[in-house]
């Protein structure tokens, strides 16, 4: 009688520890790069604030506004879509309306100007206070909206 030997034909344990240390390591940089990618999207700052706002009216009835908005943000203010302006408490009779166009930049650290003239009609604005509403949409497509008021004064 003859005796034939048993052979197993799988993997080593040195090759089965090597591949599972293999694809352990690909699947934590996976995960990891996942992670920080998302960490990275979250840590993007969209942030617009309204650093300067003037009205000035004469007693003739004239009036002009000007809006400025400084981008302290990390990401730039969308470049078709706005800002869009609007304006409360402006007397009946006054055509004074918010700006509609902007000019400047609108990467992060760039200010954006806006200003608009009524030339008839706006003598009830000197000592009177408005509010003014921006809306700002960023690259990313965040939203932000800002308002504040400003009080006439004569020129």
């Amino acid at each position: 009688m003859r005796r034939h030997r048993s052979r197993s034909d799988g993997l080593s344990p040195l090759v089965a520890v090597i591949l599972l240390i293999a694809i352990t390591v690909a699947a934590a940089v996976v995960v990891s790069g996942v992670f920080f990618n998302l960490a990275a999207a979250a840590g993007r700052r969209p942030t617009v604030l309204i650093d300067q706002v003037k009205l000035v009216a004469t007693p003739t009835g004239a009036a002009t506004l000007s809006i400025v908005l400084k981008n302290t943000g990390d990401i730039a203010i969308h470049p078709s879509f706005g800002p869009f302006a609007s304006l409360t408490g402006v007397p009946a009779g006054c055509g004074l309306t918010a700006p509609s166009t902007w000019s400047g930049s609108r990467n992060p650290g760039g200010t954006l100007s806006g200003s608009s003239v009524a030339t008839t009609g706006c003598s009830a604005l000197i000592g009177s206070t408005i509010i003014v509403t921006v809306t700002v949409t960023f690259a990313v497509g965040s939203v932000q909206i800002l308002t504040t008021s400003v009080t006439g004064t004569i020129a």
